[in-house]
């Protein structure tokens, strides 16, 4: 294979790949929705609600004291009802 060969296959790999990703480029933006439709499916999070928010909070603050007492303790705590079977 001679210099201008490999420079020759060089240059159409680069250009593929450019175009490859210039058509990825146009398919992400037709089908990426737009600021509105971002809006509105922000509001639809379970975050946005503010009784699903404090049901969070709430297990994240039984789930931390759990993890408090097992930590002061030598004890399995994964053994104790009502988690053993």
């Amino acid at each position: 294979m001679t210099g201008m060969e490999t420079i020759g296959r060089i240059i159409k790999g680069t250009l593929l790949l450019g175009a490859f990703t210039g058509v990825g480029g146009i398919l992400w933006v037709l089908v990426a929705p737009g600021a509105d439709r971002r809006r509105e499916m922000g509001k639809a999070f379970s975050e946005a609600n503010p009784e699903r928010l404090a049901e969070v909070r709430k297990r994240n603050e039984m789930v931390l004291k759990a993890i408090e007492e097992a930590a002061k303790t030598n004890d399995n705590v994964a053994r104790r009802p009502p988690w053993s079977s």
